[in-house]
C-alpha cells in the first residue's frame, strides 16, 4: 500500500518542477497564480506530465490559468484519493 499523497508533497514537487523551468523560487508562494508566473505552455505541459507520472492524476492545462500553486496541489491530492 502506498503512502497517502499530501498537499505539502505535491506543492514541493510543483515548486521543484517550476524552479527547474526557470521560475524564480521567491515567486512560488502558495498563493501564486499560474497565470502570474513566467511559464510557457511547454512548462505547463511538463508539469502536468510530471503530476500524472508521480500521482496518476490528470489535471487539464486550461485549469491552470486562474489557480494558485496551493489550489493545484489540493486538486491533485483530491484526484489521487479517488
Amino acid at each position: 500500500m502506498s503512502a497517502p499523497v499530501t498537499v505539502e508533497a505535491v506543492r514541493d514537487l510543483i515548486r521543484t518542477e517550476l524552479v527547474d523551468s526557470g521560475v524564480e523560487e521567491e515567486t512560488l508562494t502558495s498563493d501564486a497564480r499560474f497565470d502570474d508566473l513566467d511559464i510557457d505552455s511547454l512548462d505547463a505541459a511538463e508539469l502536468m506530465s510530471t503530476l500524472k507520472r508521480e500521482y496518476g492524476v490528470t489535471i487539464p492545462r486550461p485549469e491552470l490559468a486562474e489557480v494558485t500553486v496551493d489550489q493545484l496541489a489540493r486538486r491533485v491530492v483530491e484526484a489521487a484519493a479517488r
